[in-house]
């Protein structure tokens, strides 16, 4: 019998390079205080997810904007060495965007990011063809001109795609979460159509969803597929540092889903490799590979 190849995930949105130093408490109040570990490291939704896609065995592609910068040189060459596909549009005179992130012993983090500027809304360079070859797509919330674009052909395509909505405009989001297949929030950007997680996953749902849902943390993920809701648990983990958990869950979720797994089985993939990044410092650094992955699954 041959071997199904790796699954082949588009991921379209923002990456950024991040300097991260960890700490015993976030400062409060202000302090002059002395990190125990730092690094710097890629980051970004959308760059994560595909560096998540390729460690877990995947053909992953980021495609996105830069600025014609140092930054961005760095955040190239952090992709690359990853063996992520890397479609890009350097923009004279624009700034990547980049953070520096104060992780504390509970493995919270505090973010100050110096934003992206000079990036246009235009997405008509992306080389949208290629998504007929793809398995998956995925897109974050940063550029969504890009994910529109994105998601229309992937419905034409017939593909899987998976939306991180993390922030911005509450109808922004909704056009966004119902032009994908598999739109889940953040507990923060859910809440902005209702309090009540049950009924604002109803309330997104719609378009072309097959699921729609928020990753909650420690509390799991909640869904809904159009007739039911349903909840999936989180693994129980010694957290260490919880940056880059959920673009991390959102990659894995692509891939999951780009290989054929039922929605079910993808979120708890997708939630196992949370967890296992949660278990380490470094948001990107600490995203596991697939033989790490199975393994986990494998004892829980």
């Amino acid at each position: 019998m041959s071997r199904r190849p790796p699954a082949r995930v588009i991921c379209v949105g923002v990456a950024t390079l991040d300097q991260i130093f960890r700490i015993d408490r976030l400062p409060v109040p202000p302090a002059k205080i002395q990190a125990q570990e730092f690094i710097v490291t890629g980051g970004g939704m959308a760059a994560n997810a595909a560096v998540t896609v390729a460690r877990l065995g995947g053909r992953a592609a980021w495609w996105g904007r830069l600025g014609d910068d140092g930054v961005g040189d760095q955040i190239l060459r952090l992709l690359e060495v990853e063996g992520v596909e890397i479609r890009v549009q350097r923009l004279p005179g624009a700034r990547s965007k980049t953070a520096a992130i104060l992780v504390d012993a509970a493995g919270e983090r505090l973010v100050v990011s110096a934003p992206a500027q000079g990036y246009p809304p235009d997405a008509s360079w992306l080389p949208l063809a290629e998504v007929a070859g793809a398995d998956a797509v995925h897109a974050d919330s940063r550029w969504r001109t890009g994910a529109l674009a994105l998601f229309d052909v992937a419905a034409v395509q017939g593909k899987p795609s998976v939306f991180d909505g993390d922030s911005g405009d509450p109808e922004e989001i909704l056009r966004l979460s119902r032009a994908a297949t598999h739109p889940f929030l953040s507990e923060p950007m859910l809440a902005r159509y209702d309090t009540d997680p049950e009924v604002a996953v109803r309330r997104i749902f719609g378009g072309r969803n097959v699921a729609a849902g928020v990753t909650l943390g420690g509390a799991g993920v909640l869904w809904f597929d159009g007739r039911t809701l349903h909840r999936s648990a989180a693994f129980e983990v010694p957290v260490v540092d919880t940056l880059a958990a959920g673009d991390t869950w959102h990659g894995a979720l692509a891939i999951a889903l780009g290989e054929g797994q039922s929605v079910e089985a993808a979120i708890r993939f997708a939630t196992a490799a949370a967890a296992l990044k949660c278990t380490r410092f470094g948001g990107r650094v600490g995203i596991p590979v697939r033989d790490e992955l199975n393994a986990f699954l494998a004892r829980n």
